[in-house]
Formats: structure tokens, C-alpha cells, sequence
């Protein structure tokens, strides 16, 4: 199994949970590695979709993920498997509503939705990204039919992402695995969302009526108020609120408004201030005296009673907030312009009033001016009247000032003060009037007119004071209307200046929040680049580390594996004896501890956990050290079986625990170390449940060799056997042999000629006298191990009977079988060494014979020795003997084999080839020669090879 099929395997596994993020951003990974799907269908085809609907379920979701996320060949392969879709969604449609049947074919049917959307505009990508439709689409260049065609499209779409919302939500119960469809739901609504309000915004300017998207609008704020609550339902999620940032959208859906280029509107102009005409100056009148006319004056400004400041002030504050309710912005310095205008006419108005207080003041003075000369007409008129009724001496001078009534009306004299008005009145007065016929007459005709005059005066003075009091009156309104326009116009221009106050600190703050604004963005955008710099980091990171650690997994495995390899090895080498002290007690422990490892490694892949890799490689190692354990007692205590067959079961039974061994960790190491679904659980326990089956069956044999063994002790016990004398008798009978050997050897160096001054060595000699230390040595030992058999049997420590590793003398007797392989071999080599001093041929070779013997003396030797220490006190003098003497043997093989060397290397040297006489043919036959050579001997290797094997083989199953 690969690692992207384990990766696979994995997110699609067969528990009920959510597909887990790394294993989805994996395979999208691999898919921009591919720039294709392919190989992820194909692993999705060997799953068991048709049969698990919890693993179609999570490879629906992971196949919308990928869709999503992936590269845009991923939507093109997808789209190809319509029909896998179809048939996928008919399969599961036969099922009830139990389990994740119709899930399974409901989310087919939408998947087959967007796959038809696709087909239709092909210009969106599998994730609807706005922003890579605008790269190669301008909102200028969409066309009204084909754009209201793809909002249609969209909001069908939506639908179905609402179907398919409805169908999670009936399913009960609720689980991780089910809403963990609501990721891709969310974004593929949000992203459809972001494109239809995109395409309404940019069509609403573009069509003539507004009538022709009506529909498309009114079926948007239909599905607006749904996907809100969908995004609500899916934000209470909380294994989908912490996987992405579910949108929440505004109680209200956005409005289309069509931008209607309108004209600017114009300023507003300061309303002029009303143009007061200036009444005409009268001309100057001359006032009579002492009988003035009264001059009366028109008021030619109009009064203005009430407040018309604060009105006008209400009105423009008015018309300023119709401002900043409408769609104009708000201008500051056109509200200063308007209050500066507004201060104007105030001013002006203040002018106006201030100049009909002062016309008022000037008639109030001409009043008092008219009541001055009255006053004083009226005191002459008394006068004159209490003149006449005491007739005084009236001078000419004063006579003259006065009217004369006894002349005719036209040479009638008046005072030249008195005004055109008042004579045209005395006229009209006196015109009835006939000539006075005598003096009393005219004297009383002249008091009578008089008199009238006086009324006449007395009369326009009170009416004149009345006109004064009205004007006092007006004057104290005007100066009392004018000290509140005053303190209006205080208060104006310091909310004035209140205001200019404000619009500068306005100012001042939008500027700030502009700076702050654009701060902030700035702020947020590095916030954002760094934000998706550490996310690319910690995807890396995680790949990294999931990637280390499979390599570290197979890596721990794969030695595991190897370690096993090699203790098999181990426990099938003849050469290996295994813990000698060994029982099958022992054996036992060995197979509970081994047991037990393998049940604590079986927990630790059973658990749930992300720190459980390092326990599960020292759970592998420690398994893998006690099956070492296991081999090496099992190896040694197999000698302690007497019956062959039984001997072989047992060493079977033992190899077939290392290869169970082998196939737990084979599966562990295929699912990743801990178990990922049920079928990995399965496969781990069916793997265990073998273990402990071979476990019990080498557990059963180890205890029948076990009564076994104990049974033939007490055979041996009740015949009197000692092995004891038997292994003396031939360590004895081992050293008269090598004596004899000895002594041979002597015979065969007499026989030679003396060797002459001045001649070369001998080879041959040199053989003879390095086989003679090698027997010399060898009857050393066997001396030296008979003392060690005879301090054991004084001090009661003999060692077991019996076989002990094999159908072989030599392991078979211990100490007397090691006994009878030291004469043997050092029999054959002083054979050997005879033939060569002789001259004699050796089949195989001479030199070849000489190490070979010389190997197989210093093997038995070591045996001997073995056998010897096994039971002895290694402080004993005969122990310390026993090892010199084992050097010794082993010194004097080391000269025997430099010997045999020498003799090779003079048999090379006397077949070296003159190349100096060849020619170029001569070269290519010696050439050929060689190389035939090389071929023949390592055919012969080989050959030799086999024969040695199928010899060790054949002595597991035949006795000596």
C-alpha cells in the first residue's frame, strides 16, 4: 500500500466521524501534483462503496472538498463520471431512510446539479470563486439575457444546496459524520451568494425597465431570509464553526438601486435682503407762530411684529437637515457659506430697524417741537383775550402781528407766520361772515373767530399728544424688538462659531479616520498575507511530519523485520547452541513474556491518541527482544528433548511464532500504527488471536518434553547408568589415539633424508612439525579435560544425559562426544599431513585438506573445552590447564594453516605463465582459460554449497 492509498484509505475509512482535514488537504495536494483526479477515483473505485454507506457518505463529501479546492482539472474529471454519479445515486435510493442511504443519494443529486451547472458555464471554477471570474470577465462585458440566465442558474443551484440542508437535518440522529457535510454546503452557498448579488448589481444599470429583473430580484429576497437561517443552523455546529467562519449575514438583504446620473445640485444662494425705500423727505415747512399746524407723517415701513429672525434661523435650519437627509454629502463649507448668509441679512434687518427707530426719534422731536409753539400760541391768545376785555393801548409794532376785522376780505392783513393752511381755513371761516355794521359788532365777530381758533388749537393738541404717546409707545417696542434681535445675533454668531468649531473638528476626525482607515487596512491586509503565510507553513509543517513519520514507521518496521529475519537465521544455524543452562521452564516465561508484549503493543494500537507513536516503537522493540529471548532458550533447551520427532516439532512450533511475530507487525505497519476504522481493529486482532494460538502450541510441547525428560531421568536412575565413567573411558581412549597419531608422525620424519647445510626449508617439515604440536597439544587437552571429569565427578556436578541438540555424536554425548571429535579429527589431519610430507595427492587438494582438518581440530577443541566448563569451578587448576592447553591447540593449527599457505603459494609460483613469450593469440587462449577456470570453480562452489546444506539438513532427521 502506498502512502497516498493509505491516505486515502483513511479519510474514507469505515467510522462514523468527519473526514479529517489533513488527509482531504493531502489529496488535494496530490491532485496539483497530478493536475488531475484520476488517481483518486481509482482508489475511490476499491472502495466499498456499493456495500458501506458510511464510506460512500465521507467520499462524497472528500470528492466535494477536492472539487472545491482542487485544481480545475479535478471539475473536468469530475464531470466525466456523471453517469458513476447516477448510477451511485440509483443504488442507494432503494434504501429507508435509516443509516446514510438517502444521504448518500441525495448528495449524489446535488453533486449531479453542479456538475450540470458546470457544464452549462464552463467559465466558474469548481469552487465559484468571484475573483478568478473577474480575471477573465469585466462587469462591463456581461450581457443582459445570458446574465439573467446564470443568476437562474445559481439560485437553482442554492436549491439544491437547500434539499440537501433539509435532508441532514431529517436525518436523526445527528453525528459528527453527517454535519460534516455542512463545510462544503456553506461554502458552495456563500460563494453561489457572493455571485448572484454580484451579477444583480451590474444588470440593474444595464436594463431600460426594471420590470424585466423584477423576478430575479423577488426570488433572490426569497431565498435571502432561508440562507441566513442556514448559516445561523450551521454557525450553532460546532465541528463546523471551528473548522471555517461561517458568514452572518444582515437581518435585511441588499438593495438594487439603479444609479441614475443626475445633474449636481446647485448651491444655494443667500436670499437678498428686501429693499427698503426710504421714504421722500417732506419738504421744510415753515411752522406758524404762535398758531403752528400740526404735520402729521405716514409710517412707511412696515411693522414686524414677532420673531422673523428666528423663523427665517428655523426655516434654514430646516432646508440644512433636508440637506443632510438627502443624497447630496455633506459639504461643511457650503453650511458656512449659508449661515454667513443668513448673519447678513440679520444685519441688514438690524439696519432697517435701527433706521426707523431714528425716523421715529426725529417725528417724536418735530411732535415736541409743534407741542412747544402751540403752548405758546395758546399763552398769547389768553393774553390777547384778557386784553380785549380791559381794552389796552395796543402799540402799531404789536398790531400789526394780529388781524384786522374791519377791512374788506381781499385787503385783509395777516401776520406773515401764519401758514397757507391755517388762511385758507380762517378764509373758509370767515366767508359767511357780512361786513360788520358797527364797532361792538366786529369786536364781538373778531372775539367769536378767535375763540374758534383757540378750540381749534386746543383740539390738534391733544390729538397731537396722543400721536406723541403712541409714537413713545412704538419707540419703546422697537427698542425693546431691537435688544432682542441684539441678543439673537450674539447667540447667532456664537453658535456660529459653535458650529465652525464643530465642522473644523468634523474635519479633523474624518481625516483621522481616514488615516486610521486606511491603517487599518493596511494592517488587516499584512494581517491576512501573514495569516496565510503561517497556514501554508503549517500545512507544510504538517505534510512534513506526516511524511517523517511514515518514514520513521517503516523505517522501525522494516529493522523489526529484519531482526526477525535474523533470529530465524540464528535459531536455524547448526553452529548456534543457544542458552545451554537453558529448560523448558524457562522456555515457558519466555512465551508469557512474549505474550504479554504482544497484548500491551495490541492495546496501544487499539487506543485513540496523536503522542502514542514513540510507546507503540518501544512496544515493537520490546516484542522483538523477547521473541530474541524466546529463539536462544528454546535453541538450547531442544537438546533436552531425547525424542527426534518431538525435537523437530518443537524448533517448528518456535519458527512459527517468529513468523506470526512477523505478521502483527506486517499489519500494524500497514495501517499506520493505530487503528483508523473497524476492518484495521479486525485485522489486528485475527493477527493476535494466531500468536497466541502458536504461543499455546510451542507452550504445550515444551511442557510433554518437559515430562518427557523428567521420565527418562528416572529410567536412568533405576538402571544404574553413569554416564560419568563413559565420558572418562573415552576422553582416555581420545588421548591413546593422538598418541598413536603422535608417534606416526615421528616414524614419518625418520624416514626423510637429513637435511644438508646451506639447503632451502622444507615445506614438508614444516607441516610434519606443526602437526606434531597440533597432536601434542591436543593430547594436552584431552589430558587436562579427563583431570576436570574426574574433579566433577568427585564433587557430585555431572552434567544431564541424554542427546542433546541433534542426531549427531558430536552433540549428541556432550562431553564424550566432544571427547571422540578431538581424536577423530586430529587423527585425520595427521593422515593429512603424512600424505603431503610424502608427497602423496589428496583428493581436493592439499593445501585445501590441511586447513580444512586444521579447522575441524580447533572446532572440537572449543567443544571440548565447553563441555568441560559447562559444570566445572572456574577457579579450579585443572580449568586453567584446560584453557593453556586450548591455546596451545589453537597456536599450533594457526602454524599448520601458514604452512598449507606456503605450500599453495609455491604450487602458484611454479605455474606462473612467461608473458613475455606469448603472442597476441597466446593472450586471448590463456585469457578464455582463465576464464573457464573462474566458471568451474565457482560451479564447484556452488555445487559444494548445496551438498553441505542438504548434508546439515539431512543430520536433523537421521540418527548416527
Amino acid at each position: 500500500m502506498t502512502e497516498f492509498e493509505a491516505i486515502v484509505h483513511k479519510a474514507t475509512n469505515s467510522k462514523i466521524t468527519a473526514p479529517k482535514r489533513k488527509h482531504v488537504r493531502s489529496i488535494v495536494l496530490e491532485c496539483y501534483n497530478e493536475n488531475s483526479a484520476r488517481t483518486f477515483y481509482m482508489e475511490l473505485y476499491r472502495r466499498p462503496l456499493d456495500t458501506s454507506d458510511v464510506v460512500c457518505w465521507k467520499s462524497l463529501i472528500t470528492i466535494h472538498k477536492v472539487v472545491q479546492e482542487g485544481p480545475k482539472n479535478v471539475l473536468s474529471d469530475t464531470i466525466s463520471r456523471v453517469g458513476w454519479f447516477e448510477n451511485l445515486r440509483d443504488h442507494w435510493a432503494r434504501f429507508d431512510n435509516r443509516g446514510f442511504g438517502r444521504l448518500v443519494a441525495d448528495y449524489c443529486t446535488l453533486i449531479i446539479d453542479k456538475i450540470r451547472f458546470h457544464q452549462a458555464h464552463p467559465e466558474f471554477d469548481g469552487g465559484l470563486s468571484l475573483e478568478n471570474y473577474s480575471k477573465n470577465h469585466r462587469p462591463e462585458s456581461i450581457e443582459v439575457d445570458k446574465g439573467l440566465q446564470t443568476v437562474n442558474r445559481l439560485m437553482d443551484l442554492t436549491d439544491a444546496v437547500f434539499r440537501m440542508h433539509n435532508s441532514i437535518v431529517s436525518a436523526t440522529p445527528y453525528n459528527d459524520c453527517k454535519t460534516s457535510a455542512f463545510i462544503p454546503l456553506v461554502l458552495e452557498s456563500y460563494a453561489i451568494y457572493i455571485l448572484v448579488v454580484h451579477f444583480l448589481t451590474n444588470l440593474i444599470d444595464k436594463v431600460d425597465n426594471k420590470e424585466v429583473m423584477d423576478f430575479s430580484i423577488k426570488r433572490f429576497y426569497g431565498q435571502y431570509q432561508t440562507l441566513r437561517n442556514f448559516f445561523l443552523n450551521a454557525s450553532a455546529i460546532t465541528s463546523v464553526s471551528s473548522v471555517i467562519a461561517v458568514p452572518n449575514l444582515p437581518p435585511d438583504p441588499p438593495k438594487f438601486i439603479r444609479k441614475v446620473r443626475e445633474a449636481p445640485k446647485a448651491k444655494p444662494q443667500a436670499i437678498p435682503p428686501p429693499v427698503v425705500k426710504e421714504p421722500p423727505t417732506p419738504p421744510p415747512e415753515q411752522i406758524p407762530v404762535p398758531v403752528p399746524t400740526p404735520v402729521f407723517i405716514r409710517q412707511t415701513v412696515p411693522v414686524v411684529y414677532g420673531a422673523p429672525y428666528g423663523m427665517q434661523q428655523q426655516q434654514q435650519d430646516n432646508s440644512m437637515w433636508g440637506q443632510f437627509g438627502s443624497n447630496q454629502p455633506f459639504d461643511p463649507n457650503l453650511q458656512l457659506q449659508q449661515q454667513q448668509a443668513a448673519l447678513l441679512q440679520q444685519q441688514q434687518l438690524q439696519q432697517q430697524q435701527l433706521l426707523q427707530q431714528q425716523q421715529l426719534q426725529q417725528q417724536l422731536q418735530q411732535q415736541q417741537l409743534l407741542q412747544q409753539q402751540q403752548a405758546a400760541a395758546l399763552a398769547a391768545a389768553q393774553q390777547q383775550q384778557q386784553q380785549q376785555q380791559s381794552p389796552p393801548q395796543i402799540s402799531p409794532q404789536s398790531s400789526a402781528q394780529w388781524v384786522t376785522f374791519g377791512d374788506d376780505a381781499p385787503t385783509r392783513q395777516r401776520s406773515t407766520s401764519t401758514p397757507p393752511a391755517l388762511e385758507k381755513k380762517e378764509a373758509s371761516v370767515d366767508k359767511p361772515a357780512s361786513p360788520p355794521k358797527s364797532t361792538t359788532a366786529s369786536s364781538n365777530t373778531d372775539s367769536q373767530g378767535k375763540t374758534r381758533v383757540i378750540t381749534k388749537i386746543i383740539t390738534k393738541t391733544v390729538n397731537n399728544t396722543q400721536e406723541i404717546n403712541a409714537l413713545k409707545a412704538r419707540i419703546e417696542e422697537l427698542e425693546r424688538l431691537l435688544q432682542e434681535e441684539q441678543d439673537k445675533n450674539k447667540a447667532l454668531t456664537l453658535k456660529l462659531s459653535e458650529r465652525e468649531a464643530m465642522i473644523q473638528e468634523v474635519t479633523s476626525a474624518r481625516k483621522r479616520l481616514q488615516d486610521m482607515s486606511s491603517t487599518n487596512d493596511n494592517y488587516t491586509a499584512e494581517v491576512v498575507k501573514q495569516n496565510e503565510q503561517l497556514r501554508e507553513q503549517l500545512i507544510a509543517i504538517r505534510d512534513w511530519t506526516e511524511r517523517t513519520r511514515l518514514q520513521r514507521l517503516e523505517k522501525e518496521f522494516g529493522l523489526a523485520a529484519g531482526s526477525i529475519q535474523q533470529y530465524l537465521s540464528q535459531l536455524d544455524n547448526p553452529n548456534n547452541m543457544g542458552n545451554q543452562e537453558a529448560t523448558h521452564q524457562l522456555v515457558i516465561e519466555d512465551l508469557v513474556n512474549h505474550l504479554q508484549q504482544a497484548q500491551r503493543l495490541s492495546d496501544l494500537c487499539n487506543q485513540e491518541g496523536d503522542d502514542l507513536e514513540m510507546d507503540i516503537f518501544s512496544a515493537v522493540n520490546t516484542v522483538s527482544n523477547s521473541l530474541k529471548s524466546l529463539f536462544f532458550d528454546a535453541k538450547g533447551s531442544s537438546r533436552l528433548i531425547l525424542d527426534p520427532e518431538s525435537q523437530s516439532k518443537f524448533m517448528d512450533a518456535a519458527r512459527k511464532i517468529g513468523a506470526l511475530t512477523q505478521n502483527l507487525f506486517e499489519s500494524i505497519r500497514l495501517q499506520g500504527g493505530q487503528c483508523n476504522d473497524d476492518e484495521d481493529r479486525k485485522r489486528l486482532a485475527n493477527n493476535f488471536a494466531s500468536l497466541k494460538t502458536g504461543i499455546n502450541n510451542l507452550d504445550a510441547l515444551a511442557q510433554q518434553a518437559d515430562a518427557e525428560r523428567i521420565e527418562a531421568e528416572k529410567k536412568y536412575l533405576e538402571n544404574g547408568f553413569d554416564l560419568d565413567d563413559v565420558a572418562e573411558r573415552e576422553l582416555l581412549a581420545a588421548a591413546k589415539t593422538i598418541e598413536d597419531a603422535a608417534n606416526s608422525l615421528l616414524a614419518a620424519k625418520s624416514k626423510r633424508a637429513p637435511k644438508k647445510e646451506g639447503d632451502s626449508p622444507d615445506v614438508a617439515e614444516a607441516i610434519l612439525e606443526a602437526a606434531m604440536a597440533i597432536t601434542g597439544a591436543t593430547s594436552t587437552l584431552v589430558g587436562a579435560a579427563t583431570l576436570a571429569q574426574r574433579e566433577r565427578v568427585e564433587k557430585g556436578r555431572t552434567s544431564d544425559g541424554g542427546p542433546l541438540y541433534r542426531k549427531d555424536p558430536t552433540w549428541a554425548e556432550g562431553l564424550i562426544s566432544a571427547a571422540k571429535s578431538v581424536a577423530q579429527a586430529t587423527k585425520a589431519l595427521v593422515d593429512n599431513a603424512n600424505k603431503t610430507a610424502s608427497g602423496q595427492e589428496i583428493p581436493g587438494g592439499t593445501e585445501e585438506a590441511l586447513i580444512a582438518t586444521s579447522m575441524a581440530v580447533t572446532a572440537a577443541t572449543s567443544q571440548l573445552v565447553s563441555a568441560c566448563k559447562s559444570k566445572s569451578d572456574i577457579n579450579s587448576p585443572s580449568q586453567h590447564k584446560l584453557s593453556n592447553a586450548a591455546k596451545s591447540v589453537s597456536n599450533a593449527t594457526n602454524l599448520l594453516v601458514a604452512a598449507a599457505k606456503a605450500v599453495a603459494a609455491k604450487v602458484a609460483s611454479e605455474e606462473d605463465i612467461d608473458f613475455d613469450k606469448l603472442t597476441v593469440t597466446g593472450y586471448k587462449v590463456k585469457e578464455m582459460e582463465q576464464q573457464m577456470a573462474i566458471l568451474r570453480l565457482e560451479k564447484e562452489l556452488e555445487v559444494a554449497r548445496k551438498g553441505l546444506s542438504v548434508i546439515r539438513k539431512k543430520q536433523y532427521d537421521e540418527n548416527q
